[in-house]
């Protein structure tokens, strides 16, 4: 059988992923011919990955999402040429595996010979229809998934196909795409009387769900035989899953790619740290760490006590808080080297003297200079004194003083402290986690929420901060997903365990002290707070994700805080707008916000206009004048007594 492949491809550097080579490596037996289309960029290293399968490469402007792309490469064969091939396979990288040959699929689909086109799945439709554009019909029809489309020789040689391409108008959007190719295709060409088939077969199913594929892919992959999976599975909305599960189809299809299937997962594993954002598959892999009260392997602990190194960080700056910190350092391993900052001789003295006793292998004291606090004490004298070693930790003896009343401040240092370093099995359990993960390269605690950080919820904790940390990025040279609407997974508190590879391009920018606004500092808004939200991001640069870190005793605390804002927040607005499920809970609360903002423009704090028209007015006023309007701004519409986050 002649069969021409077309394959399409966009990423926004245009490099390609293993995970690409791996599908068309096995795709590729089953063509006689291959052409790929790129919108957008192609690098050398993509169109070498690329020229391993074909020659036939056409790069192009990034217009017309897929849509397009197949049309350029119909357009190039031509309807005489592509008459010649018994089928035309249109797919694209949106899809992984195999998991198993792709030649059963096509040899099973061979069999029906009656067959004008097919697909691998469908999506079963709904009632109404989700997606904005002009819709052509007003529910979404039943249709075979474009990611994965074969037309038979009968089919190319159709006028009604033929003139369906030819008129083709340009697609301006995903909502276009899907309204005017995807959605209505299958119905439009079954409605003229052509026959169609999958060979996923789900209309079991459909009283399940309408997205097979991505509800439920273990089903499709161990029981229908389903060769391929989304690789949006790992990067859709938390949220959006939430509405038709408990949020387990990502977690249980890792979990049977792993230990079910041959296919090499850290395909996935590189692919997600380098270009999707840590706040998509972290949850949907339920990739945060409950640390146990024992050592749970013994044997891993005491690998790591032996052959790795081992340090902790400290800026010391609070002797009335010496105890905590010597208490603190106490649960790290005996082999740990303690190097610790603090910002005059006296106190120097004075940890010396306290630490004289530490169980430690090494204790170092230097006095710095007091200029960027913690974090500038952190990159300038104590990160360049890591590099030789595996994991380290840092902490400092945060107090928050600013923060009234004291038990909320004192409540932050303890969501930090509990996390990172709750005792030593605590300590060697973490130091486990990273020996037993190739790829994890950050662990911190989960953000405050309690008392005024409930605001950092409200900002996806960004506050006043993300225009900042972009800005850092791009000084940096570091490129990965950074987003205003997603939190980053950052050291809230500046107190965290690392891969010391992980944040070596941080560490190697050269940092001085002058880097840092002098004393006294803004309570938000400066590069120290840009430089504690960048860290999982450098994390990613070098290969690496960060996670969060939690005792399993206060992942219970956690559970029951957020189950405790659940009920106090949304429940009334389930009542107000006769709500059922979490997805129509914010939909409603995202309508409410938008008619009664000020700016007519609801989202993330950090990227609404209210933020950004705070920003700008930052920018172009004295800090006096600036810090005059922000206090009186505060004392009529809050938050009162206290920052937006510390």
């Amino acid at each position: 059988m002649r069969r021409l492949g077309i394959f399409f491809f966009y990423e926004k550097n245009g490099d390609v992923d293993e995970f690409i080579t791996y599908y068309l490596r096995d795709l590729a037996r089953n063509l006689t011919e291959l052409i790929v289309v790129c919108n957008g960029k192609l690098s050398d290293q993509g169109r070498k990955a690329f020229s391993e399968f074909t020659d036939q490469i056409i790069v192009r402007e990034n217009k017309g999402l897929d849509v397009w792309a197949y049309k350029t490469a119909l357009d190039h064969y031509g309807w005489d040429r592509l008459c010649e091939f018994d089928e035309v396979v249109m797919t694209n990288s949106t899809l992984m595996g195999p998991v198993r040959p792709l030649r059963e699929m096509f040899d099973a689909m061979a069999e029906n010979k009656d067959l004008d086109f097919w697909g691998l799945t469908v999506h079963h439709g709904a009632e109404g229809n989700p997606f904005k554009g002009k819709h052509l019909y007003s529910y979404l029809p039943v249709h075979i998934q474009s990611h994965f489309i074969v037309y038979r020789k009968k089919f190319l040689q159709s006028r009604d196909l033929q003139t369906y391409w030819d008129k083709m108008p340009m697609i301006e959007d995903y909502n276009d795409s899907v309204q005017r190719y995807e959605s209505v295709f299958t119905k439009q060409f079954a409605d003229k009387g052509y026959q169609w088939d999958v060979y996923v077969k789900t209309d079991d199913l459909r009283d399940f769900t309408d997205y097979p594929l991505l509800v439920c892919p273990v089903r499709l992959l161990r029981d229908k035989k389903c060769p391929l999976f989304k690789r949006r599975s790992f990067m859709h909305d938390y949220e959006a899953y939430l509405n038709d599960t408990a949020g387990e189809p990502v977690r249980e299809l890792y979990a049977y790619l792993r230990d079910h299937t041959d296919y090499p997962v850290d395909l996935i594993w590189k692919n997600m740290i380098r270009t999707m954002h840590p706040y998509d598959f972290t949850r949907n892999l339920g990739l945060t760490r409950l640390i146990p009260q024992q050592v749970q392997d013994p044997a891993c602990a005491q690998k790591v006590r032996s052959e790795r190194r081992i340090a902790l960080a400290m800026h010391l700056y609070f002797m009335d808080m010496l105890p905590q910190s010597y208490a603190f350092a106490a649960n790290m391993p005996p082999e740990t080297d303690v190097f610790v900052s603090t910002n005059t001789a006296e106190k120097k003295a004075q940890i010396e003297e306290v630490f004289a006793t530490l169980p430690v292998h090494h204790v170092t004291v230097r006095v710095v200079e007091n200029r960027g606090r913690d974090v500038g004490a952190f990159l300038c004298d104590l990160a360049p004194q890591l590099a030789e070693y595996d994991y380290a930790c840092f902490m400092h003896d945060k107090k928050a003083i600013q923060t009234k009343p004291g038990s909320v401040g004192a409540s932050f240092g303890y969501v930090c402290n509990e996390n990172v370093c709750k005792d030593a099995d605590h300590v060697l359990n973490i130091l486990c986690e990273f020996e037993k993960d190739p790829y994890l390269g950050l662990l911190c605690p989960p953000f405050p929420t309690h008392g005024v950080y409930f605001m950092n919820m409200c900002s996806n904790g960004w506050g006043p901060n993300f225009d900042n940390t972009k800005a850092l990025m791009k000084k940096l040279g570091i490129d990965r997903p950074i987003s205003g609407e997603k939190m980053p997974i950052a050291p809230f508190g500046s107190v965290f365990w690392f891969r010391v590879k992980a944040l070596k391009p941080l560490f190697d920018y050269g940092w001085k002290h002058e880097d840092f606004p002098p004393e006294p500092l803004p309570q938000d808004g400066t590069i120290s707070h840009a430089i504690e939200r960048i860290y999982p991001f450098v994390a990613q640069g070098a290969g690496y994700y960060p996670a969060e870190v939690m005792s399993t005793e206060f992942a219970i605390s956690r559970c029951d805080a957020m189950q405790a804002y659940a009920g106090g927040l949304v429940r009334p607005l389930a009542r107000v707008f006769d709500c059922t499920t979490f997805g129509a809970a914010a939909a409603a609360a995202g309508a409410f916000a938008s008619r009664r903002h000020f700016f007519r423009s609801y989202g993330p704090y950090s990227n609404s206009r209210r933020r950004r028209a705070r920003n700008w007015l930052r920018d172009r006023m004295s800090p006096e004048a600036y810090k005059s309007m922000m206090r009186v701004k505060r004392t009529v519409f809050g938050p009162h007594n206290a920052p937006y986050e510390e």
